[in-house]
C-alpha cells in the first residue's frame, strides 16, 4: 500500500524491490515480474547480500523509529497515568481544578510524602501493602462486582475470623468503602507482627523471584500464620492497584507490584538471631546472593524506618470515619520496620549508613500517644 502512493519514498521503495528481485533472479531461484506483489523474504534477501554502504537507505525507508512528537505524546499521557493513580489513591489532593490537565494543582497528602520518600520500584505499592494508602476514590469497583459475580454462584471465600464478623454487623462498617475496610484490616494484621516477621514480609515486597525457586504454595506455608494472614490481605490490595493502573492505562513497567515469597522465611530467621551458617544453609543459595537479598531488605526497613512520623491519632479506622487522604505508614509499622532493621544490621550485612536521629516532635508525640492509651485503659478500668 505504500508504494502506491505518488511522493519519492513510494518510488525509493519500488526501486529497492526491483533490486531485490533483480537478486534473486539473477540467482536462479525463480522468476519474479516486475509490479508482482511483494513476495515474504525478497528483503531479508536484499540485506543479506546487498553491502552495508546500501543497506542504510532502504532500512531508513523500510522502519521507522517513533516521531519526537508521539514520544512526548506517550510521555504525558503516562505522567497523566501516574498522577490519576496517585489522585486515586489519596497521595495528592487537586487543590485547584481548570479545563486543562497541565493546569490543576495538588497538594501532597501524608501518604504521598511517605511515597515521595521511597525509593522503591513502585513506591505506591510498598505503601499500600503497608496499610499506608488505599484506593480512596474507589477506581476499583468493577473488581467488587466480579468479586460479587463470584459469590452470586456460590464462590466465595471463607471467612474464620470472629472479630471480622462481628464488626461487619454494624451499619457504621458497612457504609465505610471496601478498599478503606480492607485496609485498616490489613494495618491491624500487621501490627500484630513481629520485627523478625515484618522483615521477611518487607522482603516479599522488594525482593525479585530467584532464578530456581519454590512453588508459591510452599513458599506460603513456610510462613508464620501472622505472616500468612497478612499476605492474603496484601493480595487483595495488589488486586485493586492492578485494576486501578489498568482503568488509568499506566504502563506496566511503570506500575509494577511484586509480593514474592520465597526468602521470606529466610529472612525472617536472620532477623529473628539465626547465624550466618543456619540462614546460609536453610537459603540454598551462594553466599553472595544471600548477602544481596538481606542487604536489600534492610535498606528497604531503613527507607521505611525514616519516613517522617505520623501520630496514631491521625489514623481514622474507628470504624466510622470514612477517609478521603492517604494516611501513611502507621507508627506502629514504622517502629516495626525500624526494629527489624537493627536486628539485621550485623555481619556480614553491616550497613554504615545509621537511622536518623530522632526529632524531639517524635518524642513528644510519642509520648503523647502514651499518656492517651493509658488514659483510655483507665477510663475502661472504672467502667468494668
Amino acid at each position: 500500500n505504500r508504494m502506491k502512493a505518488d511522493d519519492e519514498t513510494a518510488e525509493a521503495l519500488k526501486n529497492t524491490l526491483a533490486l531485490a528481485r533483480e537478486s534473486l533472479n539473477s540467482e536462479g531461484s525463480s522468476l519474479l515480474q516486475e509490479g508482482g506483489i511483494l513476495e515474504p523474504g525478497e528483503l531479508n534477501f536484499y540485506v543479506k547480500n546487498c553491502s552495508k554502504k546500501n543497506r542504510g537507505p532502504m532500512l531508513a525507508l523500510t522502519t521507522s523509529a517513533p516521531s519526537e512528537e508521539n514520544s512526548e505524546d506517550e510521555n504525558w499521557s503516562q505522567t497523566l497515568a501516574i498522577l490519576n493513580v496517585l489522585e486515586s489513591y489519596g497521595c495528592i489532593v487537586k487543590s485547584t481544578e481548570s479545563e486543562s490537565a497541565e493546569r490543576n494543582t495538588y497538594f501532597t497528602s501524608p501518604g504521598g510524602s511517605h511515597v515521595g520518600g521511597l525509593g522503591m520500584d513502585n513506591s505506591l505499592w510498598t505503601l499500600t501493602a503497608l496499610g499506608g494508602a488505599f484506593d480512596v476514590a474507589y477506581e476499583s469497583a468493577e473488581l467488587d462486582k466480579f468479586q460479587d459475580a463470584l459469590s452470586f454462584l456460590g464462590i466465595e471465600e471463607d471467612n474464620n475470623d470472629e472479630e471480622d464478623d462481628i464488626e461487619e454487623d454494624s451499619d457504621d462498617f458497612v457504609n465505610i468503602p471496601k478498599p478503606q475496610r480492607e485496609s485498616e484490616k490489613l494495618v491491624r494484621d500487621l501490627c500484630e507482627l513481629s520485627a523478625s516477621e515484618m522483615a521477611g514480609y518487607v522482603s516479599a515486597l522488594v525482593i525479585d523471584a530467584p532464578r530456581q525457586a519454590d512453588s508459591a504454595l510452599a513458599s506460603f506455608q513456610k510462613l508464620t500464620y501472622n505472616q500468612q494472614r497478612v499476605v492474603q490481605g496484601a493480595l487483595l490490595s495488589m488486586e485493586r492497584l492492578n485494576e486501578v493502573q489498568r482503568k488509568f492505562s499506566l504502563d506496566e513497567s511503570i506500575g509494577k507490584s511484586q509480593l514474592e515469597l520465597n526468602s521470606c522465611d529466610v529472612v525472617t530467621r536472620w532477623a529473628a538471631g539465626d547465624s550466618w551458617s543456619e540462614v546460609l544453609e536453610m537459603s540454598g543459595t551462594a553466599p553472595g546472593d544471600l548477602v544481596r537479598t538481606l542487604s536489600r531488605c534492610l535498606d528497604a526497613l531503613k527507607q521505611l524506618g525514616n519516613v517522617p512520623f505520623i501520630a496514631a491519632r491521625g489514623f481514622d479506622g474507628d470504624g466510622v470515619t470514612i477517609r478521603t487522604e492517604a494516611s501513611g505508614l502507621h507508627p506502629r509499622i514504622r517502629a516495626l520496620c525500624r526494629e527489624a532493621a537493627a536486628e539485621m544490621d550485623r555481619y556480614p550485612v553491616k550497613d554504615i549508613m545509621p537511622f536518623e536521629e530522632a526529632t524531639e516532635e517524635d518524642s513528644e508525640e510519642a509520648t503523647s500517644e502514651e499518656a492517651e492509651e493509658e488514659k483510655e485503659n483507665a477510663v475502661d478500668a472504672e467502667i468494668a
